[in-house]
């Protein structure tokens, strides 16, 4: 896979509900990163192939029609040994969750979960952008 040359970071986001997945899109982009947005482990796995892109970060959700979540963070870190993933799950109650959040907590997010706890987790695991919206707006974020 050919280093990102794009100065925002490229973020997978693999997650089957449409209005979560377009709502991350929108907190990544206010924040200065580059959202991909694909709706199961096959479409994640596609993209992240892809020789143009660069992927600095795939956020994933356990529970994906066909492939699990895990079974694609899986194959992604054999792929790429080493790339950053942010487990995502509504489900409290997910022994692998547990699992992943004992041995590396920063790598998992519960639904439902804010922006601001988002955001956090990203900049843990990759840092901030060299330039973001959100920074350049006085880091003030839209009323909802």
């Amino acid at each position: 896979m050919t280093p990102n040359t794009n100065p925002k970071p490229t973020i997978l986001v693999v997650d089957d509900d449409v209005a979560i997945r377009l709502w991350i899109q929108e907190v990544l982009f206010e924040h200065g990163y580059d959202p991909v947005l694909v709706a199961n482990a096959s479409q994640g796995l596609s993209v992240f192939q892809m020789d143009n892109l660069a992927i600095d970060l795939a956020i994933v959700d356990m529970m994906l029609p066909g492939a699990t979540g895990l079974d694609l963070a899986a194959e992604l870190d054999r792929q790429r040994p080493g790339l950053r993933i942010l487990y995502i799950s509504g489900r409290v109650d997910s022994i692998a969750m547990e699992a992943i959040a004992l041995k590396s907590p920063e790598q998992v997010l519960l639904k439902p979960f804010t922006e601001e706890s988002l955001i956090a987790r990203i900049h843990t695991l990759i840092g901030k952008p060299p330039c973001s919206q959100h920074a350049k707006a006085g880091g003030v974020s839209n009323p909802e």
